[in-house]
């Protein structure tokens, strides 16, 4: 079992630091409303994470089982979620400073987490791959959860930093127009791959 800690680590955090809806959403949310006004988010990010991770640690074998009936269904969920917001990167954010708040609110960031493809097969996989290590009791399960959790919020906050930190740098138009311009190439390669697989 301890054969497994070191790719059981190097997945999880290879996985959960690279690019997808949730880590190009921190990013866009941190460079347009910094870092502390995109925290509601990331920490609805966080719970959501949490759950969909206890949730695919206790019924691995159901979702294995299920994933192949949901999986369509929430590929185009998923895929139509980030083509809208590589579309909303484009679109001018209008009125007052609480309604860019409402945009990235807790909700929207737990609720997300319901339809990222990503996210779902990574809960499935983890559970699955490395079950002697992180499953097969309510212990481990919500140990690993938490675990799993906590290293997610460590994702989208660096990507929310980094975003809060670029905004700095991108203050003229064209640098903005770019940094957006990437960030929307980057959810539909997302997009692209998620509905080719």
């Amino acid at each position: 079992m301890s054969d497994l800690i070191l790719p059981f680590m190097s997945y999880a955090i290879v996985t959960t630091f690279t690019p997808g809806p949730n880590n190009i959403t921190a990013s866009a949310h941190g460079m347009r409303l910094g870092y502390r006004r995109s925290l509601p988010w990331l920490l609805g990010v966080t719970l959501g994470f949490f759950s969909v991770m206890f949730a695919s640690g206790l019924l691995t074998e159901f979702l294995v089982r299920a994933y192949a009936v949901i999986a369509p269904w929430l590929r185009w969920i998923g895929v139509a979620y980030m083509i809208w917001l590589g579309v909303s990167l484009f679109v001018p954010h209008r009125g007052s400073a609480d309604r860019k708040q409402g945009e990235a609110t807790f909700i929207s960031g737990f609720l997300l987490q319901f339809i990222n493809p990503k996210g779902v097969l990574y809960g499935i996989t983890v559970y699955t791959s490395f079950s002697a290590l992180i499953a097969g009791s309510l212990s481990a399960v919500t140990a690993s959860a938490i675990g799993l959790a906590s290293l997610g919020f460590s994702a989208v906050s660096l990507w929310a930093f980094t975003g809060a930190t670029l905004a700095r740098f991108l203050a003229n138009g064209r640098a903005k127009l770019s940094f957006n311009i990437l960030m929307a190439l980057l959810l539909a390669w997302c997009a692209v791959s998620i509905a080719m697989h």
